[in-house]
């Protein structure tokens, strides 16, 4: 039987799933604690479940596994341990966010530091990093649907996701949860059954620590120069922090039920990951040692192209995994893109409870998918403009982030709070300078960017408690008799 016959099978199956687990979110009564954050009353299983999803996206996904198709175990050192890295930071924030009955990010940094400047400038680049990421997320689906459909590659399959998204992302945080647990287990699915039945001879344990240790072709590896050694762990240290201070992640421990719910997610999430990884891990090295190699391809093509060595319904399963991972991280960053010009951009205006006026709160939800479509239409038309790869623009988005929230989620101490929008505001030009006029990396440029951060955080520091001495009785006091 045709493979296309697999695949329409998969994809209707998944589009049916989706409709079905999603279309119960939608209520007549809404609020924007429900929309945002599902009431703060999503219990551990699914909090997990949307973690997780949100998780794996179409980079850590294809991109990864191009690169480890294309060097060898670098790619996991420099990608893997840098995600997981960054989630060993996530217990030491639980307490310090959920402290504070915010709603967003960028208010739990005003509801901390005290200057809604800051909640502005940095909801102004939440909602241009999110747009850059979700070009990511359409342009894999739409390639992988345009393989999987045989259908042109081009506007119509990419837009296929725009009713996907729009979809799971109307009916709010909820909505998002439940999506996202059909997409963690199809995920889960998908990589399982490719690293299974990707073995041309069967499944066997010798065999599999064969391709583990790469044996037989460790001299297909190239050396790898002093200068990209240090580019790989600036890269793992930059997708680290991006990780660890990622809105993303942040919101999902402000939605949980409980403290310990929040804690319960974070247990358990880096096995379910970890297993992830060493499924597609070993799916890949068997692809890069058993099969001919693709080259000349675009990665996500290649990519596609890897599932013809599996059976035909453990191709269909693989495929569609990468779909529910565009889609799972797409919805999730569409509603925080929103969030953050509806609610965060214009603070004030929206601070009164839906029982004070529960007309203007359905006219701000109301607002807010406009919000949604509006943003996801600029994501769609940016995938066709002339813009970097998905790698490039996956490394400017999760340096911004670690710019803008790495320092004051995990160093708070350092931040004088009236200072805290200057030092921001001078990093984020810093960076853009360095990364689109100089051309330094977007790594590069976060270490130097992340430094002179930590310089200027130290400055304010000492001035303020400069002038504190000056202002105090007992200084002016010796410095009258020294008079």
């Amino acid at each position: 039987m045709s493979p296309l016959i697999y695949y329409l099978a998969a994809f209707g199956a998944y589009t049916i799933c989706i409709i079905l687990m999603t279309g119960q979110s939608f209520t007549w009564k809404e609020t924007k604690k429900s929309f945002y954050l599902g009431r703060r009353q999503v219990s551990a299983f699914p909090s997990t479940a949307t973690f997780c999803a949100t998780w794996i996206s179409p980079l850590s996904f294809i991109g990864y596994s191009m690169w480890l198709y294309t060097d060898g175990y670098i790619a996991f050192w420099a990608s893997v341990n840098g995600w997981l890295i960054g989630l060993l930071f996530f217990p030491f924030i639980v307490e310090r966010l959920r402290i504070r009955r915010v709603l967003s990010m960028p208010e739990w940094l005003e509801k901390t530091y005290g200057d809604v400047r800051v909640r502005k400038l940095v909801a102004l680049t939440m909602i241009f990093l999110y747009t850059l990421y979700l070009v990511i997320q359409f342009r894999s689906f739409g390639i992988i649907v345009s393989y999987m459909l045989d259908i042109p590659a081009g506007f119509t399959s990419t837009s296929i996701i725009y009713l996907f998204v729009l979809y799971t992302t109307f009916g709010g945080y909820i909505s998002v949860v439940r999506s996202d647990i059909l997409n963690l287990l199809l995920i889960i699915a998908g990589v399982t059954v490719a690293a299974c039945f990707s073995l041309p001879a069967g499944f066997s344990l010798k065999s599999a620590s064969d391709i583990i240790l790469m044996k037989g072709q460790l001299g297909t590896v190239r050396q790898m120069t002093p200068t990209e050694i240090f580019s790989a762990f600036a890269i793992m240290l930059s997708w680290g922090l991006g990780v660890a201070g990622n809105p993303q992640y942040a919101v999902r421990i402000l939605a949980c039920r409980t403290r310990r719910d929040a804690y319960r997610m974070l247990s358990v999430s880096p096995f379910i990951v970890g297993f992830f990884y060493s499924c597609l891990t070993f799916f890949i090295l068997v692809c890069r040692a058993k099969y001919p190699l693709l080259t000349n391809l675009e990665e996500t093509v290649a990519f596609a192209k890897l599932a013809q060595f599996l059976p035909e319904i453990a191709g269909a399963f693989l495929l569609i995994s990468v779909i529910a991972a565009a889609v799972s991280t797409a919805n999730s960053q569409l509603l925080l893109a929103a969030s953050s010009l509806c609610y965060d951009l214009f603070p004030g205006k929206h601070d009164k409870t839906e029982s004070e006026n529960p007309f203007q709160e359905d006219r701000f939800l109301v607002v807010n998918r406009i919000a949604i479509t509006a943003i996801a239409s600029i994501a769609l038309i940016l995938c066709y403009a002339d813009l970097p790869g998905n790698l490039m623009l996956g490394r400017i988005s999760w340096t911004l982030v670690a710019i803008c929230f790495f320092f004051p989620l995990f160093v708070p101490k350092w931040i004088v709070h009236e200072s805290l929008f200057h030092v921001l505001g001078i990093a984020l030009i810093l960076q853009s300078v360095l990364v689109f006029i100089v051309g330094i990396g977007p790594e590069y440029a976060m270490l130097i960017v992340l430094t002179a951060e930590a310089l200027l955080f130290k400055l304010e520091k000492h001035f303020a408690l400069c002038k504190m001495l000056l202002k105090s009785p007992l200084q002016k006091e010796t410095r009258k008799n020294v008079l």
